[in-house]
């Protein structure tokens, strides 16, 4: 009987011992791989963070190193040859005043002064006439002959000046009367640039300036003495005209040309200056090519301020004595523009 009591003790507690087991062994399974999960997630988080670490470390020291290079991949080197191809000129950043400056519109016209409408001195028929419109005559030829009708003698015509004939009104057996001009001469050797003052610049002290003179639609430039202004408005124009008289010995400068001619005025006050020509555009920033070695350039970039007809002021970028491109600083540009054309062709192979 005591026997089996025990038996039956013995069925009863076995499963529950059993499943303690089983639970245990399975608690410390679950641990372990809990663990074993904590560590391969602390293990890639610290591999992640150092390849991230190390590739922003990396980003950073290639930006800094393109940065440091940009001056070098613009640089130029050209050979003597280029340079004086180029038409390169250096010059030395220095001290000037940048004055104020007006555009003034105008016009070539004949030298009154220079300009004879031939009359003739008795009245008759015209025997013959010699020159044509755009015939060169010289001083105290004949130009024509007419047949007087007071005398009925002939008489001669002759130019007073030389010049070009401009404008003619006779013909052979034509009646003249001294009424009447029969021949216009102008001498072309020198010309009026008439420039019109508007209201606004009217009181601007322009007389016995420097007057940039460039012709419209050519490449003409030329510099003229602003000679004399006149003391009241046009009553047609509304506005004042300034004269140039200009040296015109190759009949460059043509009567009916429009010109436009930039005045510089008051001066300013002292700051560092560079020609105009100097200063280009690079990658839409403004830069003047300095001289960094031997036969080698190098765009630096600028901020300027005022400018006159001939040069421009310098904020910042460059400092006094700096030698700098004044003459082919286009040249150096376009070697550039066109260097970077063809290795962005390169890449595209």
């Amino acid at each position: 009987m005591y026997n089996n009591l025990l038996i039956l003790l013995a069925v009863i507690l076995l499963p529950w011992s059993v499943s303690n087991v089983f639970a245990q062994d399975n608690h410390d399974h679950t641990g372990h791989d809990h663990e074993s999960e904590q560590k391969a997630k602390e293990e890639n988080h610290d591999d992640h963070e150092g390849h991230e670490h190390e590739s922003e470390q990396k980003v950073k020291a290639d930006d800094h190193s393109d940065h440091e290079g940009h001056d070098d991949e613009f640089a130029v080197m050209l050979t003597p040859e280029a340079i004086n191809l180029a038409g390169i000129r250096i010059l030395d950043v220095k001290h000037g005043s940048i004055g104020r400056t007006i555009e003034l519109p105008g016009e070539i016209g004949f030298n009154e002064d220079r300009l004879v409408h031939i009359a003739p001195r008795f009245a008759g028929i015209a025997l013959y006439a010699n020159y044509r419109v755009g015939d060169y005559v010289e001083e105290g030829k004949v130009v024509a002959v007419v047949e007087s009708n007071e005398s009925m003698n002939p008489y001669s015509i002759t130019a007073p000046i030389s010049g070009w004939v401009i404008d003619r009104h006779i013909s052979k057996g034509e009646f003249v009367s001294e009424e009447n001009t029969v021949f216009v001469i102008a001498d072309l050797s020198t010309v009026w640039v008439n420039l019109a003052v508007y209201p606004k610049d009217a009181n601007r002290n322009i007389k016995g300036k420097t007057a940039v003179i460039k012709s419209i639609g050519t490449n003409n430039v030329t510099t003229g003495i602003i000679e004399y202004v006149t003391p009241i408005m046009d009553f047609r124009t509304r506005s004042l005209t300034a004269r140039i008289i200009l040296s015109n010995p190759d009949n460059v400068w043509r009567p009916g040309t429009f010109v436009q001619a930039v005045i510089t005025t008051e001066a300013g006050g002292e700051s560092l200056v560079v020609e105009k020509d100097a200063v280009q555009y690079l990658d839409e920033e403004k830069v003047v090519f300095v001289v960094d070695g031997h036969n080698t350039f190098r765009p630096v970039e600028i901020v300027t301020g005022e400018s006159d007809a001939t040069h421009i002021q310098i904020i910042s970028g460059l400092n006094e004595g700096t030698k700098y491109v004044s003459n082919g600083a286009f040249e150096l540009k376009a070697k550039i523009v066109t260097s970077n054309l063809d290795a962005h062709a390169g890449h595209g192979h």
